[in-house]
This record gives C-alpha cells, structure tokens and sequence, in this order.
C-alpha cells in the first residue's frame, strides 16, 4: 500500500515538472516558429525597397511591409545585409529565413528558392543621362535637315526646273508677255508659276493662255494638293513613332546602346538576349556610377528604383524611359520547402485586403498597380 502512495505521488511531481513544457509545446503546436528564436532576414541597399539609412536603419516599403507582417505574426527577426547575389547564395544554401528584396518571379530561380505571394510588378525601363533625351522639336528639325529630306528637296528642285522648261517652250509663242525674251527670262517665269501654285495654290504675276499650258498646269495644282497631303501625313507620322519612341524604349534601340545591369539580377536576362553590348556590375551603386561616368550610355533596370533614383540620389542627372518589354511580378524569397512560407502568405494577403495598403504603396510614389505617380521623396543615402 505505501509503495503505491509513493508510485502516485512520483507521478503527480513528474507531471507537475512536464507541465509547463507541455504548456509551451501546446502554444507553438503547429506554429513554424521555435520559441526564443529570431528569423533571419536578408536585406540589401535597394531603393525604394530597401533603404539602408545614415543612421544604419533599414527603411523603405517592403521592410515598412515586413514590419506588419512580422507584428502580425509576433516573430522576432534580425536584418542581415548582404549583396545581391549572396542573397541568391543564401536561399539557395539556406542560411538564412527569408528575404525581403522585392525578387522578380522568375522560373530560374523557382528552381531552388520559394516564393510568397507576389505582392507587385514593375516593367523594366532604361535609365540615361539627361542630354540622351531629345525634346519633340528637336525630332522635328532633326527630320527636317534629315538626308531624307534633302533628296525630297533636290527632286522638288529638279522638277521645278523641268516643269519650267516645259512651260517655257509651251508658252514663248502665246504669252511672249511672260514667256517671251532670253531663254533664262521664259524659264524663270514658269520656275516661278510652278513654284508659287505648289507654295499657295496660286500665281498672281505669272499667267498662263495656251490650253495645253493650263491643262499641265491643273495637273500640277492636283499634284501639289496630294503631294502636300502625303508630306504631312508622313511628317506627322515620323513625328509620332518618335515620340513614341522617346517615351517608350524599343528593344531595337536598345540594341545599339552599351547598357547596363547588375549581375544575377532578373533583369540581366534580357540584357543578354537584346544581342547588343552590355556590361554587368556587383550592385547598383557601381552601375549608376558607370552611367554618370559615362563608362555606358544606359542603365536597363527595374521601373521603380530608376523612378526613385531620377526623384531622389540622381534627381536632374538622369532620365527614365519605360520599354516594350513585358512588367515582371515580384515577391520575397524563402527557401526551398520553407515551413515559414504559408503564414507569412497570410499575413501578407491580409495586409493587401486592409485598406491601409494604397496609402503604404502612395508614400513611395506609387499606386495600386505599381505604376508611378512621379512622388518626391526624402532623399536617401547611396549604399
């Protein structure tokens, strides 16, 4: 009877020390976070993204997105800078929980990395120094003394002199008032008849008597109307396409610029396909340099950081134009199979739901669907 007392009594001290162990193994049952630890997130210098301030703190819209996230959750975490590609290194080898540059989607890196929801999408744009750009009238006067157009004004020229010639010889005879004298004189005065009606429709000082001369000259007055008609048609429509082609960048322009990347960026993929030279730096401090330096011409980047480097670090250095190419949706990182991944989907869908999402978007220049809403921001530091 007493060794049973003492069995209970052993049991009962044995559940009372278990208890709060399996107190806490009841708290974190199904969560994916161990008590006591701390996530490590991967971040880098990358605004607006990531901001990395004098100071030593990390701002910028997706840490102010992590932040709520990570309060939401109630996760502790440590930032952990690196570059880009040893945060690739880093997901790849596991070393660290997530990283929160804003990667684009890519099926590449689908390959040994996770992602979250993807949150936004840029396009990619073309960054150059401001004398780059060229103003619409300049187009204009570009085209104008173009060698298109000069061989438009040397036929113009040498049909004037034949349409002359031939009003001349048509008119000596009948109209010696205008067409008579030297031959000069004569072929002068039909230059003028010819010129003045293709210039205004009409000629007050030179008129023409023979009916063969007034049936060539109708031809030439309908001439003149379709001739000027398609001149400005074709002007008009090289203006446009220029225009165009100053607000939007085509790969075929790109192909004859030595652009810029960073390398092991997504956006270092289609560098390589444009098939024209290109150059590859460590991060974007050392691109954007090479582009003030004038080391290349353009800088082929994500939309958003060129935007934000046009307001802020670079403002009235560069110029930005969006290209043709397709807008890329970006995300965070995880690793492969992480056990992290669906709450933090949660977290960060909830946060999208919330009405407080266009307001967060809006303090860096941005609407609803990522595109640019030209918004001065506090400048930042470089790197």
């Amino acid at each position: 009877m007493g060794n049973k007392k003492y069995t209970i009594l052993l049991t009962l001290l044995v559940a009372l020390i278990l208890l709060p162990a399996v107190l806490i193994a009841k708290t974190y049952e199904g969560s994916p976070y161990p008590p006591g630890k701390k996530l490590v997130v991967g971040v880098l210098h990358d605004p607006p993204y990531l901001i990395k301030e004098d100071s030593g703190e990390w701002t910028g819209m997706t840490v102010d997105i992590w932040k709520i996230i990570a309060q939401s959750l109630k996760v502790d975490y440590e930032f952990k800078e690196m570059k880009f590609h040893e945060l690739l290194d880093a997901l790849r080898e596991n070393k660290i929980d997530i990283s929160i540059e804003a990667f684009y989607v890519t099926a590449e890196r689908e390959q040994f990395m996770d992602y979250t929801f993807a949150f936004g999408s840029t396009r990619l744009a073309l960054a150059t120094l401001p004398e780059k750009a060229h103003h619409l009238w300049w187009e204009a006067i570009a085209i104008f003394f173009s060698w298109g157009t000069l061989k438009i004004l040397i036929s113009l020229g040498l049909i004037l002199c034949i349409l002359g010639f031939l009003f001349w010889l048509i008119e000596r005879r009948e109209n010696p008032d205008y067409f008579g004298g030297s031959a000069i004189k004569g072929i002068g005065s039909g230059i003028y008849w010819v010129g003045s009606t293709l210039a205004s429709g009409v000629c007050f000082g030179v008129t023409l008597k023979s009916l063969t001369a007034r049936i060539l000259g109708i031809a030439w007055m309908f001439s003149c109307t379709i001739a000027l008609s398609a001149l400005i048609a074709s002007l008009a429509s090289t203006l446009t396409i220029n225009s165009s082609m100053v607000n939007s960048v085509s790969e075929e322009s790109l192909q004859h610029m030595h652009l810029g990347g960073v390398k092991g960026s997504a956006e270092s993929v289609p560098l390589k396909a444009i098939g024209g030279k290109y150059t590859l730096y460590l991060d974007e401090d050392e691109m954007m340099d090479a582009l003030i330096k004038r080391k290349i011409e353009g800088v082929l980047y994500d939309e958003i950081t060129l935007n934000y480097f046009k307001y802020n670090t670079y403002k009235d250095r560069i110029s930005t134009y969006p290209t043709n190419f397709r807008r890329f949706q970006f995300a965070f990182g995880l690793p492969k199979d992480s056990p992290y991944r669906a709450k933090i989907n949660y977290a960060l869908v909830s946060l999208i739901e919330k009405p407080d999402w266009p307001f967060l978007l809006k303090r860096y220049g941005l609407g609803e669907n990522f595109e640019e809403k030209a918004v001065t921001t506090k400048k930042r530091r470089r790197g």
